[in-house]
């Protein structure tokens, strides 16, 4: 018998999809199911018929309660708790960050959490779920979790102690273009007729609530009919989706409300968390409005579609009110993203297509995912980018593929698992958003080559002026083709040494990057530990921590 649990923990909503199977011959698609996760409604009361839960928390710090999903996310829309409700965890995703929580009767009274205790809270109420509904099952032994392509080393470790911490014993971590792409060649839409070796290139978008990732992948069928995957370019760390197009929404209206009113920073501090809280879930409300009304449109009827006419409270019987929103408003509006020169939402596309040195003539099919796909002027602007000819095809449900991806995923790490007809990624040949460098002084010396030929190798570190005795370890990612000033700091060390090292000297490493991307460095010195630039929670951290 064989539990297998993905999880896709989202910036806007996190699913959870599963594999029971009783042999290891069974179909796995036959059970693979997005499960419900239980949590309060908009009016506290239990709902266990939802499918996402909303990445939304809200901090009852009194009563010592957190509550996680729907009900936190209507507390935030209604600004009636804006101190004690918090969204969007996942693009501050790392140990450093830390928010502070006041009482809400009592203010005096506060709680401080870190981004890794928030995500806690989330993968808590998944993993009650799924124990709730397979309570034969040890559901908590291992799950794989997926993260953008282009999470950091610090990013990483912060999510899998999340998953620890919140219950899960083991932790493997899967990209999520990677988990949407094994999902979308499982589906019914995918064209998978190929011959054996015959390759295709598929470019995957990933563009939920706060995250925009792009992987270029080829696939081939080998001799077993399962599929080699070769990640020929990922995109760049980019903190972008439907957030973002809120937020361009919601600057337009406070602006007109300010100019009937008076400015926002005239109010108290939770006056102004409030007006911003119910101002933002506004926007995203007009923006899915206006998103439905182009959808449902015949395209030649566009021009003479009529705005929408806006109208919400915002604060003690103050409204917006007396606008109006368009297509045409908001396409000049998002002009920053969509721009086909400048705009943003092709920038990692076209990093991804220079890091795998391809042309975009050389993409066979483009595949979408990820909450903010069915937006109107994504797939618009991608169209226009590739041309009339290249497919675009969405995933079958863009909030659980991820999820479902990442749960065949599970299933497929078992070698002992086959069924014929079900594909399996018996090679990924991942790697790196960028290369990893090792600053010395103001040169950058190459660590890790982004494909990810070797996981493994020594290097050393010379000592050029006077002696050394601590050795600064800072990491750094890129590409130095594209200039120094545009590498991106990722994590630094400086480590006492046993002893001086002297002008002329070399310090010996081994730097060493795991399956989850995690990366170790070993001094060959006696008497020193191995290197983690992020701290790995251990167990006895982790049955210990009050939350």
């Amino acid at each position: 018998m064989g539990f297998y649990v993905g999880i896709d923990l989202g910036t806007t909503n996190s699913t959870v999809s599963v594999i029971r199977t009783e042999d290891m011959d069974d179909n796995p698609l036959d059970t693979l199911t997005t499960c419900p996760i239980y949590q309060y409604d908009a009016r506290l009361q239990y709902a266990t018929d939802e499918t996402c839960l909303p990445s939304s928390l809200y901090f009852d710090i009194e009563n010592q309660k957190v509550y996680t999903g729907l009900y936190a996310k209507a507390m935030y829309a209604s600004g009636t708790r804006p101190m004690q409700t918090v969204r969007s965890i996942k693009t501050r995703m790392s140990g450093a960050s830390e928010i502070l929580i006041p009482g809400i009767r009592d203010e005096s009274r506060r709680a401080s959490f870190n981004m890794v205790q928030c995500a806690s809270f989330f993968i808590r109420t998944i993993l009650q779920s799924l124990r709730a509904q397979y309570p034969d099952e040890d559901v908590a032994r291992e799950a794989v979790v997926t993260v953008p392509a282009a999470f950091s080393d610090d990013e990483r470790v912060a999510t899998r102690n999340a998953v620890l911490l919140g219950g899960f014993q083991s932790c493997r971590i899967l990209d999520e273009p990677t988990a949407a792409l094994l999902s979308y060649l499982n589906s019914e839409a995918a064209n998978t007729d190929l011959e054996e070796e015959e390759e295709t290139r598929r470019l995957v978008y990933d563009i939920g609530g706060g995250t925009l990732d792009v992987s270029i992948a080829e696939a081939k069928i080998n001799e077993n009919e399962d599929y080699d995957i070769n990640v020929l370019g990922l995109s760049n760390r980019m903190n972008l989706g439907g957030d973002n197009f809120d937020q361009l929404l919601a600057a337009k209206f406070l602006m007109e409300f300010e100019q009937s009113t008076q400015p926002i920073q005239s109010y108290s501090e939770e006056d102004q968390n409030r007006i911003i809280a119910r101002i933002v879930s506004n926007a995203e409300d007009y923006k899915i409005k206006l998103n439905d009304q182009v959808l449902g449109c015949d395209p030649r009827r566009l021009a003479r579609l009529r705005p929408l006419r806006v109208s919400f409270e915002l604060i003690r019987g103050m409204y917006v009110e007396g606008q109006t929103l368009s297509k045409a408003q908001f396409d000049d509006m998002c002009s920053i993203f969509s721009d086909p020169n400048v705009g943003l939402l092709l920038k990692p596309v076209k990093s991804a297509l220079k890091q795998a040195q391809i042309e975009a003539s050389d993409i066979d099919e483009v595949v979408l995912t990820g909450g903010m796909s069915h937006f109107y002027a994504i797939p618009e602007v991608l169209q226009n980018f590739f041309g009339p000819e290249m497919p675009i095809s969405v995933v079958d449900d863009t909030r659980t593929a991820v999820s479902r991806g990442a749960a065949l995923y599970h299933w497929g790490l078992d070698e002992d698992n086959y069924h014929e007809g079900v594909k399996r990624l018996s090679h990924i040949s991942e790697r790196l958003a960028g290369n990893i460098y090792l600053r010395r002084d103001k040169e950058f010396d190459l660590l890790i080559d982004g494909k990810m030929q070797e996981t493994s190798g020594d290097f050393s570190r010379p000592v050029t002026d006077g002696y050394m005795t601590s050795l600064p370890l800072f990491l750094y990612s890129g590409s130095l083709e594209d200039g120094a000033e545009k590498l991106t700091a990722l994590a630094g060390k400086r480590l006492p040494l046993s002893h001086p090292y002297h002008e002329g000297d070399k310090i010996p490493l081994h730097w060493s990057i795991d399956e989850n991307k995690i990366i170790t460095i070993d001094v060959q010195e006696p008497g020193f530990a191995p290197i983690r630039f992020s701290r790995q929670l251990s167990t006895e951290v982790i049955q210990n921590d009050p939350v």
